[in-house]
């Protein structure tokens, strides 16, 4: 026969092809015909006899909670960035995303970037205003580091603007890695 090494899966004692579902040549020679097991033992490969409702319940329960874990976990990477790492035990993960989001932050409003207004007339603005509340908590700071308000009149304040919506982007990123390490997608 012209079958895939590795294609066969055990079913009691026998092994049985996945993809033509014919018995291999050990089981053949064992001289166990396929039909002596009982119903019971001839369910499908990775189901456990039954009608597998507690295992379906438990299930929904364990991707019920997952999601909850995912969602806090979230919320919490949002506000305080690497803090959802830190929950998930993700130490260096977190300092880094700390760091990361915060210094550039940090550069950004002392070089004068502007930090846009939650309301603004204009498309543009409101990506601006999106990406800066990516920062999370950095952003409800701002206040305190633009004292004097944005100078985009120089180069430096232009940097500033960017490296700002830059921090945002850095942390939505984190946000994203929480929910995919919260919910079992990554290791």
């Amino acid at each position: 026969m012209n079958e895939a090494p590795g294609s066969e899966a055990t079913l009691g004692e026998a092994r049985v092809n996945q993809e033509s579902g014919s018995q291999t040549a050990q089981q053949q020679d064992s001289g166990d015909p396929a039909g002596s097991e009982t119903p019971a033992e001839q369910s499908p490969v990775g189901q456990a006899p039954g009608d597998g409702s507690i295992a379906a319940r438990h299930s929904f329960g364990a991707t019920a909670g997952r999601s909850a874990l995912a969602l806090f976990a979230a919320i919490a990477a949002w506000l305080v960035p690497g803090l959802g790492h830190l929950l998930l035990g993700r130490w260096g993960r977190a300092l880094v995303f700390f760091a990361a989001v915060g210094g550039l932050a940090v550069t950004g409003y002392l070089l004068r970037g502007n930090v846009f207004p939650p309301h603004s007339g204009d498309p543009f603005g409101t990506l601006g205003f999106l990406a800066d509340a990516g920062t999370g908590v950095f952003y409800y700071f701002s206040r305190m580091f633009e004292a004097a308000g944005p100078d985009v009149s120089r180069a430096a304040g232009d940097y500033g603007t960017r490296f700002i919506a830059a921090a945002g982007v850095v942390n939505m990123l984190a946000v994203l890695d929480v929910i995919e390490i919260a919910t079992g997608r990554r290791s």
